[in-house]
């Protein structure tokens, strides 16, 4: 029997039984008995140069992103950074594939380096529903503490893992709100992820923006939400520019303003209303989320929900800190509300009666 298969039988880490067969302290006396009877039954015995892996753990916290790394993520690191650095914690980055996003590429990882702790800056896995909740299942079972920073835990399993995030169906309503609360009736959404992708922050957006429009008496078209032409690049310039692109040439603008799912989906989709011969905000208001320096220095200035993100990564630190630090801490689940930035992308309007 190998390591692997009594990790299984107990339903355990593999770290864990390592940890276990080595009479760790940080495993309690029932798991290490469970798993020690286990090992006896079946005839699992430790090879020598298992038994003589250093077993000491560092002070580094493993920082995962998977697929694009946009301005956001990378903003955000600089600044998990220097919260970790103050508690003593040195900061690894890994970039991951989307087709190496599994559990086995993380407890690897884990095991191969020592990690105190692994954040996940943005989402991990795919974007299906199914599969999303059998990865958080597995990612459990691996012995270090984790916490999703940017993102909730997507797939609805909240309970076993921390996540620290940006409100964003609130921050998405808020938007849509000031919008309407400028006349505008016709407000399009653009950069809409794929349908089973709904845990997201794309769908999130979505959502506040619906309520918004819901809570206004306002029917909801959905000839209005525009689809990410760029599914796999959701959050950049390309898939702005080429979702409304495509919208366009389907007829004649049939809105009066945008709400964008992030900054750079905006600043996209602003190029293709040019090239379409249509100014912002005369023919069209426009509105993003994320508060990046890009939108500010864009002419004409965005209006945008700003991100938290100093306070978003204190908090993931702090997270992830108490995890470390106190075993058996309950998971922490922390929204964090964003700020309305006015520029100049939004034009008044009055109401059609």
């Amino acid at each position: 029997m190998t390591i692997r298969e009594l990790a299984k039988l107990c339903g355990v880490a593999v770290s864990t039984v390592s940890r276990a067969m080595n009479d760790r302290e940080d495993v309690s006396p029932e798991t290490k008995e469970r798993i020690r009877a286990a090992a006896e039954q079946h005839g699992y015995v430790p090879s020598s140069s298992a038994r003589t892996l250093k077993l000491s753990e560092t002070n580094s916290v493993l920082v995962v992103i998977q697929g694009e790394t946009g301005r956001l993520l990378i903003s955000v690191l600089q600044l998990l950074e220097t919260a970790f650095a103050k508690a003593g914690f040195t900061t690894n980055l890994t970039h991951i594939v989307d087709s190496e996003a599994e559990a086995s590429t993380i407890e690897r990882v884990v095991l191969a380096e020592r990690y105190r702790g692994v954040v996940f800056l943005g989402r991990y896995g795919n974007r299906d529903r199914e599969a999303s909740v059998t990865l958080i299942r597995r990612l459990a079972r691996i012995d270090v503490p984790m916490v999703f920073c940017t993102t909730s835990d997507y797939s609805s399993s909240g309970a076993m893992h921390s996540f620290v995030s940006a409100d964003d169906q609130r921050g998405a309503a808020d938007l849509t709100r000031y919008l309407i609360e400028r006349g505008h009736r016709r407000i399009a959404f653009v950069g809409a992820g794929p349908e089973n992708d709904a845990g997201h922050a794309w769908a999130q957006r979505l959502a506040g923006y619906r309520n918004a429009l819901a809570d206004a008496g306002i029917p909801q078209d959905p000839g209005l939400i525009i689809r990410a032409a760029v599914p796999e690049r959701l959050y950049t310039l390309e898939n702005g520019f080429d979702s409304l692109t495509t919208r366009l040439m389907e007829g004649m603008i049939d809105f009066t303003a945008l709400v964008a799912v992030c900054d750079e989906v905006a600043i996209g989709a602003a190029g293709a209303l040019r090239e379409a011969g249509l100014r912002v905000p005369e023919d069209c208001s426009l509105v993003g989320y994320d508060g990046l320096d890009l939108a500010r220095y864009w002419s004409p200035k965005l209006t945008t929900m700003q991100q938290p993100l100093a306070e978003i990564a204190e908090a993931t630190a702090r997270v992830m800190l108490n995890a470390m630090t106190q075993p058996g801490h309950a998971t922490e689940q922390v929204w964090i509300r964003g700020s309305l930035l006015e520029g100049q992308s939004v034009l008044p309007i009055n109401p059609q009666p």
